[in-house]
């Protein structure tokens, strides 16, 4: 299945979702600090996030592209989830849940990028 055209246009897709799921994770997060609504949307897309990344490993192992990047994405998404319970009872373990989230974004955005740009020749680059 790796390199099905089908497979990678899902894997492009998942990407796409990942990445708008978080950037809703970040205003839902300014929304609820600032009052305009409480937490609980964060915490529900939070959750989708969680099985949406889980999706983006599937895919990855089946096309068998960038596995090990979509599973880091998993690991510091299942952390920020943690995090995030944790936080509520332990306000400095909480602290590091905002800055973990920096590190879902840009696991989340070099994955994307990775998904966009394909896959190098096995050598590298080849000469002109």
């Amino acid at each position: 299945m790796a390199d099905h055209p089908a497979l990678i246009a899902v894997q492009r897709g998942v990407a796409v979702l990942t990445m708008a799921l978080i950037a809703t994770q970040f205003f839902l997060a300014g929304a609820a600090a600032f009052g305009a609504t409480s937490f609980d949307a964060h915490k529900a897309v939070g959750s989708a996030l969680v099985l949406v990344v889980l999706l983006a490993v599937l895919v990855a192992a089946l096309v068998r592209r960038f596995v090990v990047h979509a599973a880091v994405l998993l690991g510091v998404t299942v952390l920020q989830l943690v995090l995030g319970s944790v936080g509520a009872d332990e306000p400095w373990i909480g602290a590091f849940h905002g800055l973990n989230a920096l590190a879902v974004m840009g696991v989340g955005g070099t994955l994307a990028r990775k998904a966009f740009a394909g896959r190098e020749p096995a050598g590298g680059p080849r000469p002109a």
